[in-house]
């Protein structure tokens, strides 16, 4: 019976207790404690029972979801596939306890009941009294499940409520294995066996010899392991030791936020934001001095050791720009060792470092020193005609200079905001009844499709200020570069390099490792064939730019240098 019949049925004085259905139910508990599980053998048995008692109806199975939130549907398996099976036909009827057990979000619950009903499904929930079959069941079904939602967020409040009072009674919130201490009703005390890895831990690291790694080997050529796995201590371990405030006598709360009750996301707050405060309940294991000089310590090598990063990125001027020319993934960096030559720095495709020649990648070894002995001679002869490279780059500097997209950006972002609004509106005029459902989701729609086009706008604006401003940036680097004086014979650099190299494709000729084929494409528009065999460049040409490259480069700024060049 489609869904039209089936209401003018009801119209006419019949309830749905009347109306020969197939019915099924779908039953939910949110834990899988022993008491929760109880209940849901009740409710099993109560709507096996229910829908048999009823003569009219024809009992069609049930759907069960155990041990999951009813805050998200994307993890109840049996739930996606009762709403898979409604579309199939499979049913007329959902039997189900109350909107919380359904769906605790407004969205999904309005989502999931309108794709049923448009293939003729229905859903009765009993203790709300609300049958998706009668026509004005939206609207007290929006109500109701709005009501239900508002209970997610106060319980998250609640528990929030519950974890401060908790800490107001001296009692030591979060994990319970933690190195050095044991923590039993909430309450800490010091585990002197396990105490003496962590005072190591901190004599070892303030030595200022070793880091994290080095002093978690130390501990383990002292015999001390992790108590927990019988192994050497992990790194991370070793860091969460030196940079817990508890081990000094500290309880530490506010590391993270959550973005929203719902989503359960939560992101990670920066040290000086955290709540670290003074704790009598927590027994100290390191004096807070020393504590203290650990953790300035460990502060400036991070520091170091990120500035080390940034540096390695300019060192390592080829990182992402050889191509391997059978997988196209890019070639990673390593240092080859050998007796006759010595260490040398060497490139190969991310595919034969991750898995071997065998079953990863077999494409050629490329060698630094090569490729700066052909990019040099690259640049030479791109040197040789610089005035008209800066020409063009003056000229191309000029046609970019300044699209200012700060101002069209906030004027959109103004109009997104009233656009918002405006939805915001609607659903207060459909809840008063003061526009219909038709109108509504007309109405609704139509903002939709503005508000996605202010999106795609402030996108596309924000990636074209950011394309304008690297391409200045790299125009003036390369003019700078450019009109600096070279050595004679030396014209590679990392900061040329940097601006003027697009990529290079490897690939093998004839099948050879040995003879390798580099095709060289330059920002410029320029695109170079080298050829090395047995580690000797035996050709080197100019060819033209390929379309794959120009559609590449006509992305950017930069790609209109090739009418200079081409």
């Amino acid at each position: 019976m489609d869904l039209l019949t089936l209401r003018q049925v009801m119209n006419s004085g019949k309830s749905i207790f009347e109306l020969p259905l197939r019915v099924v139910y779908y039953a939910r508990v949110s834990t899988d404690k022993t008491e929760q599980l109880n209940s849901l053998e009740n409710q099993v048995f109560y709507f096996e029972d229910y829908i048999n008692k009823n003569t009219n109806w024809t009992y069609a199975g049930g759907y069960i979801d155990e041990g999951l939130s009813g805050t998200s549907t994307t993890k109840r398996v049996n739930f996606l596939k009762m709403i898979k099976d409604g579309k199939e036909n499979k049913f007329d009827l959902v039997l189900t306890k109350e909107i919380s057990r359904f769906a605790r979000d407004t969205l999904d619950s309005i989502q999931y009941t309108r794709e049923l009903l448009t293939h003729g499904v229905g859903v009765y929930f009993q203790s709300d009294n609300i049958n998706t079959l009668s026509a004005d069941s939206e609207l007290r079904l929006t109500i109701m499940a709005s009501i239900a939602q508002d209970e997610v967020r106060k319980l998250s409040e609640r528990l929030k409520f519950g974890y401060k009072r908790s800490i107001e009674r001296g009692r030591v919130l979060g994990q319970n294995n933690i190195l050095g201490y044991d923590k039993a009703n909430g309450v800490l005390t010091i585990n002197e066996e396990q105490a003496k890895i962590v005072r190591r831990i901190f004599e070892i690291y303030l030595e200022g010899k070793i880091g994290i790694r080095g002093v978690a080997r130390q501990l383990e050529k002292e015999g001390m392991v992790s108590p927990f796995t019988g192994r050497m201590l992990c790194s991370e371990t070793i860091k969460h030791v030196i940079t817990n405030p508890k081990y000094k006598g500290y309880y530490c709360s506010g590391k993270t936020v959550s973005l929203d009750y719902r989503s359960r996301k939560r992101i990670r707050l920066p040290t000086e934001e955290w709540n670290i405060l003074k704790d009598d309940n927590i027994p100290a294991i390191i004096e807070e001095d020393l504590w203290n000089r650990a953790n300035e310590l460990y502060m400036q090598r991070s520091q170091t050791m990120k500035n080390h990063g940034q540096k390695s990125q300019s060192r390592y001027v080829f990182s992402g720009k050889i191509i391997c020319g059978e997988h196209g993934k890019a070639y990673h960096r390593h240092i080859y060792k050998s007796k006759r030559h010595g260490e040398q720095e060497v490139w190969n495709c991310k595919l034969y470092r991750q898995k071997g020649k065998t079953d990863g990648c077999d494409s050629p070894t490329i060698y630094s020193k090569e490729l700066q002995m052909i990019l040099n001679d690259i640049y030479k002869s791109i040197y040789s005609e610089r005035d008209k490279v800066i020409s063009g780059l003056m000229e191309l500097y000029e046609s970019v200079d300044g699209k200012d997209y700060k101002d069209d950006i906030i004027k959109l972002k103004s109009e997104l905001e009233k656009q918002t609004a405006k939805k915001d509106i609607l659903l207060e005029l459909l809840a008063d009844g003061i526009i219909s459902k038709t109108e509504f989701a007309d109405r609704n729609n139509n903002v939709s499709e503005v508000i996605a086009d202010i999106n795609k706008k402030i996108e596309e604006y924000e990636k074209e200020a950011l394309r304008d401003s690297e391409n200045r940036k790299n125009m003036s680097m390369l003019k700078k570069i450019m009109e600096s004086e070279f050595n004679e014979g030396n014209y590679f650099s990392a900061e040329i390099t940097s601006v003027l190299l697009d990529e290079i494709i490897a690939t093998k000729v004839n099948g050879s490792k040995t003879h390798v084929k580099l095709e060289i494409r330059l920002n410029l528009g320029k695109t170079y064939v080298a050829e090395i065999k047995e580690r000797t460049c035996i050709s080197l040409s100019e060819i033209g730019i390929s379309q794959a490259q120009v559609s590449r480069l006509e992305k950017n700024a930069l790609a209109q240098m090739k009418k200079y060049f081409v």
